[in-house]
Order: C-alpha cells, then sequence, then structure tokens
C-alpha cells in the first residue's frame, strides 16, 4: 500500500506537476489540501481518467480538501461536527480509516485565527479520541504545525510563529500522545527534513529554510508495517510548483 499527501496550493494550478506526479508514484491512496476551488470546478476528471475515485470539497479561497483513491470509499463524511467541511475528509475503506486534514495557518499569535486554530486542533482531538486506536488509522495532511525544534531552520528566531509556537505545538502533541505515530519522523529520526519552503523566502531550498509542517500519521498497529516515508523534492523544483513537498510512504 502507498499513500502520500501534498498541499497543492491551488489544483488547477498544479494540475501539471500533481498528475505526472501520480502516474509516476503510483499512490493507492492520495490526499490533497488547499485546493482552493470550489466544488464544480474541481478537476475530477483528470483523476478518474486515471482510474481514480475521487471525494472532495471546497468553497473556492484557501481552503479545500480531495482524496483519491484506486478503492472507492465504504462512506465518505466531511468537517469535523458538521463545521469546517473543506478542512476536514473522513474516508472508510475495507480496513483503513483514512482521514485527510488542512489545519487553520493562524496569521498571527495576537489575532483571532490563531486562537482558532487552537481551538480546532482541540476539536480534532475530541473527535478522534473516540475512535478505536487499535483499528488501521491514518491521519494525512498539512498540519500547519512543526512539532519540535528539528523541525524548523531556526528555532529560537520563529519561536512565535504561529507554526510554532509552543501552544500550537502542544495541542498537536495531545493528538499524537493519543497513540500515532509521526511517520516521516519515525524513518528519519535524527534528519532535518522539511516539506515546506516558502515562495518568499530567496534561495530558500539552496540555503535550508524550510519546515516539516506536513505529516503522516499512523496507528501503531498500520505505523509498524511501514516500510518507507519521505519527502519527494522534484516537484518543489519544477515550473510553477507548490510552496509544499508530497510525502509519501510505503506499507507491507
Amino acid at each position: 500500500m502507498r499513500v502520500a499527501t501534498f498541499n497543492v496550493n491551488s489544483i488547477n494550478s498544479r494540475l501539471h506537476i500533481v498528475i505526472p506526479w501520480i502516474k509516476e508514484k503510483k499512490p493507492d491512496f492520495f490526499c490533497m489540501q488547499e485546493t482552493k476551488v470550489e466544488d464544480r470546478k474541481f478537476p475530477s476528471a483528470e483523476f478518474l481518467r486515471l482510474g481514480y475515485h475521487v471525494v472532495f470539497r471546497g468553497k473556492g479561497g484557501q481552503s479545500g480538501v480531495a482524496i483519491a483513491s484506486l478503492k472507492e470509499p465504504i462512506k465518505v463524511s466531511f468537517g469535523l461536527n458538521g463545521e469546517d467541511e473543506d478542512r476536514l475528509i473522513f474516508a472508510e475503506f475495507d480496513d483503513l480509516k483514512l482521514i485527510n486534514i488542512y489545519v487553520p495557518q493562524g496569521y498571527s499569535i495576537e489575532s483571532e485565527k490563531y486562537v482558532y486554530k487552537l481551538k480546532w486542533l482541540e476539536k480534532f482531538y475530541e473527535w478522534i479520541k473516540k475512535f478505536d486506536l487499535n483499528d488501521r488509522i491514518l491521519i494525512c495532511g498539512d498540519m500547519n504545525v512543526a512539532p519540535e525544534p528539528i523541525d524548523v531552520h531556526s528555532p529560537e528566531k520563529l519561536r512565535n510563529h504561529v507554526c510554532f509556537h509552543e501552544d500550537a505545538r502542544k495541542a498537536y502533541k495531545k493528538i499524537l500522545d493519543l497513540g500515532f505515530v509521526d511517520l516521516l519522523r519515525k524513518m528519519h529520526p535524527n534528519e532535518k527534513i522539511y516539506s515546506f519552503y516558502d515562495y518568499r523566502v530567496k534561495g530558500a531550498i539552496e540555503k535550508g529554510l524550510g519546515w516539516r509542517v506536513d505529516a503522516i500519521l499512523a496507528t501503531k498497529s498500520l505505523a509498524e508495517k511501514c516500510k518507507y516515508c519521505d519527502v519527494d523534492l522534484k516537484p518543489r523544483l519544477a515550473e510553477r510548483p507548490s510552496d509544499h513537498l508530497p510525502l509519501i510512504a510505503d506499507f507491507l
């Protein structure tokens, strides 16, 4: 089984990258965030031509989530308790529960948007803790949280950033502590490995000025079967790229 997640930063602007990448990597499940498209304009035909089922929810603007899968989901729901449907998809397959999320960014720590981000993470914690963590569950997505100092290029300089502030990190750790394994960190325990390079930072990739804010989290029984997890830098180097990198996880 191969699972991938990618903040595409506008699916319609990134099809020239996404479709060839899917053809090459052939993921069984492909989670997308920040699709930035309302449902009636989602390019579902592009995925159907590749043999994928696709479910999505978006209103335009800055959010939007989608899952493309070779298997048809048994059940699909959107949002947390009926809210923010364009930030979360829960899809059930035969023996897998797949959750694709796009956590609010937060803007600044003085902002109401940051308060909302913390509340959203708490709501997600309350929602996910009701699951049976003996099941095969994956949480994929743009978490908008760098969990540890190793996950940002300048920890001291960035300590008050909304994606590295201690309150956001504590809220995220509560979710991990329920019993989820961060697969990228499991496979690269001591490596500075990033999934995001800001467009606005000149030479960010060459200078190593990145963040690790995207993740694939797995319940322990599923994490034990993970044999590979890494980022793919190549799409970030393409013409008109997303500022995020896709993550891939392979399972026995």
